[in-house]
């Protein structure tokens, strides 16, 4: 019995030295990004959308309420724009803290829990040493860094699932790969289409797409039935797609039509591109790389892998990701700035892992050992070059960790004087506010954008020195004349922050009161 002890009591002592390395990771990254994420708030630089938005809808979850953003407009229900109730997870850290900062958090822990899983996936290939290696430059990576660098997205919980489940399909463990693939159809209404890729990667179980990978896949499907776990995949990711986009998402939205199809280049519906795919399938390329951006993204994302994912059958999962966005009439999709990046991020550097894995990079040999330093030496140099000298003009990706060397801990005039607008502004009360004042206001009124329709409003916050007041809205003088023409005098003027206040204001009143506290 004292023998079989001190075996568990030993294997316990190894496991813990194993593991200690990624747990050490994990909680520097954790503080890393929380770090980021919470000086940008305390700077003024979270903005109405997305942090504003998301504090509206997940309030109103938090009270047990329809999802209601005044952001979005009067009435507009969340779910109508996208079908993403995996948000309403962060409820109840609104019970303990009425503040948009928990989301912060939140979303701080939900992207950080992805890197053990990175680890885990890399372990089975590679020893403990690369395995942490590749954990820290997938965690460093910038996509990671541009989207907690982004206020808060619900892209974070896809890279989380789409992690557990890569790495169950890599296990073959179909109970896990079910779950986790369920999962990620509650994050957003396309996750159905990379559910259903899944389900196709199932039938391959671990093989290559080559001819003779397809050939072994066609032999195992004419000896049976297609294998449940493929099947209900394809047919789950597929169906679930369809009823967001053509049922969910238009009954809740206020035209009652899908927000986002737009594919102007390939045609005004899904009829049409159909056309297109089969009738002139060389457009499809040319509208995929360019402009140019599309392909300089493509490039940022590829190169520090050394293009190891394209060996891998698992990049495939990356492809309808790409598509919706290298295809879409949104310019701003293309960039490699942003929230946009991270979920490829994540299926790339898993598909390089298994690259060069198959390649025998992570086993004995001269040839193997050069190429696995080389893999690792761009996976952890690609983040502190990428953006470096980036001045947010160009294609280039920014470094947003370039902030915490400095300007993260400086307190301005200009903070000192969005702090004072905001905290003139009475509890209670409805406020339009410029998009990067909102998410101070949230948590204590019923806060919109000033959109030239300030007859209801009991005040307007706005920052004369933006070009606009947010989402591309109208300039802040046009706002002000606007509002001045109803009568609305200044109440506080500050560098170039103006706060101005209706006539017809006569106190606080329950109507403007946001959900919750409001105290």
């Amino acid at each position: 019995m004292n023998k079989l002890a001190l075996r568990a009591v030993s294997k316990l002592s190894a496991d813990v030295k194993r593991r200690r390395g990624i747990v050490a990771l994990t909680v520097v990254l954790l503080a890393l990004y929380l770090v980021d994420s919470l000086t940008r708030y305390r700077s003024y630089l979270t903005d109405g959308y997305d942090l504003g938005i998301f504090d509206q809808a997940v309030r109103a979850y938090a009270h047990f309420q329809s999802p209601i953003v005044a952001l979005k407009g009067q009435g507009f229900n969340l779910l109508g724009d996208h079908f993403h109730p995996i948000i309403a997870a962060f409820a109840p850290l609104y019970w303990i803290w009425d503040n948009p900062c928990v989301l912060l958090i939140g979303q701080a822990v939900v992207v950080v829990a992805s890197v053990p899983v990175v680890y885990g996936f890399t372990r089975r290939r590679a020893g403990g040493a690369a395995s942490l290696l590749v954990a820290a430059g997938y965690g460093l990576g910038w996509p990671m860094l541009s989207l907690i660098d982004f206020d808060f997205h619900e892209i974070a919980f896809a890279n989380l699932f789409m992690a557990l489940a890569l790495d169950a399909l890599d296990r073959r463990d179909d109970r896990r790969l079910v779950i986790w693939a369920a999962a990620l159809l509650l994050v957003r209404e396309d996750m159905g289409l990379l559910v259903a890729l899944l389900g196709v990667l199932a039938l391959f179980r671990g093989g290559s797409l080559s001819l003779s990978g397809l050939r072994a896949a066609r032999r195992r499907l004419s000896n049976g039935p297609v294998p449940w776990v493929a099947a209900s995949l394809i047919i789950g990711g597929a169906a679930a797609f369809e009823l967001t986009t053509a049922v969910v998402l238009p009954a809740f939205a206020p035209n009652h039509q899908y927000a986002y199809w737009q594919y102007d280049a390939l045609g005004k519906n899904v009829p049409d591109v159909v056309t297109t795919v089969f009738t002139r399938p060389w457009h499809l390329v040319s509208v995929f790389f360019s402009p140019a951006l599309k392909a300089h993204t493509l490039g940022y994302l590829l190169l520090p892998l050394l293009l190891l994912p394209l060996r891998s059958p698992y990049a495939l999962l990356s492809l309808p990701i790409f598509a919706e966005r290298f295809f879409n009439s949104r310019d701003y999709l293309w960039s490699p700035h942003w929230q946009y990046n991270a979920l490829p991020w994540l299926i790339l550097v898993l598909a390089a892992v298994d690259g060069a894995g198959r390649f025998g990079w992570f086993g004995p040999g001269r040839v193997a050992g050069w190429g696995r330093r080389a893999f690792l030496c761009s996976l952890l140099v690609s983040p502190v070059l990428v953006g470096s000298f980036s001045d947010g003009t160009t294609g280039q990706p920014q470094n947003p960790m370039r902030r915490l060397t400095g300007p993260a801990w400086r307190t301005t005039q200009r903070m000192m004087a969005q702090g004072a607008a905001a905290a003139i502004v009475p509890r209670g009360v409805c406020v339009e506010a410029d998009d990067r004042i909102v998410t101070h206001l949230t948590a204590r009124d019923y806060v919109s954008l000033p959109v030239m329709r300030h007859e209801t409003a009991d005040f307007i916050v706005l920052d004369l020195s933006e070009d606009n007041v947010g989402n591309f809205g109208p300039t802040p003088a046009a706002v002000e004349e606007d509002a001045r023409a109803f009568g609305y005098v200044a109440v506080f003027r500050q560098g170039s922050m103006l706060v101005l206040r209706s006539p017809h204001y006569a106190g606080p009143s329950l109507q403007c009161r946001p959900l919750g506290h409001g105290k």
